[in-house]
C-alpha cells in the first residue's frame, strides 16, 4: 500500500511540474496532454454548415438530392466535395464577382445545364437544447452556372 501512495504522490509531482515549467516556458503557454485550459474556449458557438441541393443534372430533372449523395455522377469524394461546397458558400456569402465563381472548380463538377441551390444550416452551440436552434437559409440558386437571386 505504501508503494501505491508514493507512486501516486511521484507521479502527481511529475504532472504538476511539467504543466507548471511548460506554462513558462512553451509558446503557447500550455503543453497539451497535460493541461489545455483553451480546447472548449476557442470552440465556435455558432456552426454554419453550408450544403447544396441539387434538383437538375443535365437535361434530367431530379428530385432535390445533397450533392455528396450523387458521388457515383460527379466521382469526388465526399471530404474533397464538402470543401468545395464551403469554398462556393464563401464565394456566394462575400459577394465576390461572377469571374471568381466562374473560376471556381465547383461549377465544373456536374454537367453544363445543371440547376442547384445552396443552402446554410446555422446551430447555436451554447445553447443547451442546440438542436431547437437550428436554421436552414437558402442563399441562392445557381442554374445553368449563373447566379440567379440571392435570398
Amino acid at each position: 500500500m505504501k508503494f501505491y501512495k508514493n507512486f501516486v504522490v511521484f507521479w502527481t509531482v511529475i504532472y504538476l511540474a511539467i504543466a507548471f515549467i511548460g506554462r513558462f516556458t512553451t509558446y503557447h503557454k500550455e503543453v497539451f496532454p497535460f493541461f489545455r485550459w483553451s480546447l472548449y474556449s476557442k470552440t465556435p458557438n455558432k456552426v454554419e454548415f453550408p450544403f447544396v441541393m441539387v434538383t437538375k443534372i443535365g437535361d434530367s430533372l431530379i428530385p432535390p438530392t445533397n450533392i455528396l449523395d450523387l458521388s457515383n455522377i460527379h466521382h469526388v469524394s465526399a471530404i474533397d466535395m464538402n470543401l468545395n461546397v464551403i469554398n462556393l458558400y464563401n464565394v456566394v456569402s462575400n459577394n465576390l464577382n461572377e469571374f471568381e465563381l466562374d473560376d471556381s472548380s465547383f461549377l465544373r463538377i456536374l454537367p453544363s445545364g445543371s440547376n442547384f441551390e445552396l443552402f446554410v444550416k446555422t446551430l447555436d452551440l451554447s445553447k443547451k437544447e442546440y438542436l431547437n436552434t437550428e436554421k436552414t437559409t437558402k442563399v441562392c440558386n445557381i442554374i445553368d452556372n449563373k447566379i440567379i437571386d440571392f435570398d
